[in-house]
């Protein structure tokens, strides 16, 4: 009888004992994935900030996109870096220089947010912040062209070059009526192509001081090129009739 008992015992130990070591290695197991994904998450968030000051001057705006402006506005249609340094201090102001803006989500910009927002009419947006007959004529071009997916900065300025309705037009006196004076052109730019509500001691004082940081970077990344009167000759609507 003893002898069973001592048995019976030693079995319960035994069962106990590996019991104890089941649980303690799931909880290492655990531990150890927690602390993986926590290192994981460090790192992502590590790697996008990284990211973001990397692309994102607050004074400039989105550095990813300014070359790619330039050259599209230079080599496509002669426009001097000095005009283009007076859009992108605009552009500064309006969207950070960022084609997925939607109005009032800097703390939140995604391009998922950019997408749900498409039909949202009371929202401007893009690099200009489009609104309005502009918004929606810009809508449109997307959709006939690029699938609507109008946050494109390709998207943006094809529509800017070629199908803005009058203010093709306008794009065009602004370029060959270069100040060579980057924040009286980021002033000309505001009053006659962004129409923005803003007097002009506020714009010189904001999309001026916008436009000489920007075409600082500018000069420090060789984007310096002269007007091309032929080429911006080249700016016209291409729509059947105007818009607006």
């Amino acid at each position: 009888m003893k002898q069973q008992l001592k048995k019976v015992i030693i079995k319960v130990v035994v069962t106990i004992v590996c019991v104890i070591m089941v649980v303690y290695t799931i909880v290492q197991a655990k531990n150890k994935n927690l602390s993986v994904a926590e290192e994981a998450k460090k790192t992502n968030v590590e790697t996008s900030q990284r990211n973001i000051n990397d692309d994102v001057d607050r004074s400039i705006g989105n550095k990813k996109y300014i070359r790619q402006v330039y050259r599209y506005l230079h080599e496509n249609y002669g426009l001097s870096a000095i005009s283009i340094a007076g859009i992108l201090g605009n552009w500064t102001q309006e969207s950070g220089i960022d084609p997925i803006a939607v109005q009032g989500d800097w703390a939140y910009r995604s391009l998922k947010n950019s997408k749900n927002s498409t039909h949202d009419l009371h929202k401007d947006i893009g690099f200009a912040q489009w609104s309005t007959q502009r918004r929606q004529a810009l809508i449109s071009f997307s959709d006939q062209k690029y699938h609507g997916e109008w946050w494109l900065a390709t998207t943006q300025l094809e529509f800017m070059t070629q199908y803005d309705g009058s203010f093709v037009t306008i794009l065009k006196n602004y370029a060959l009526n270069d100040h060579g004076n980057v924040v009286e052109n980021a002033i000309n730019f505001n009053d006659n192509w962004e129409v923005s509500p803003d007097e002009k001691g506020i714009v010189e004082k904001t999309r001026g001081a916008n436009a000489k940081r920007v075409y600082e970077y500018m000069k420090n990344n060789n984007m310096t090129g002269g007007a091309d009167i032929s080429k911006i000759q080249q700016l016209r609507y291409l729509g059947d009739s105007l818009p607006y």
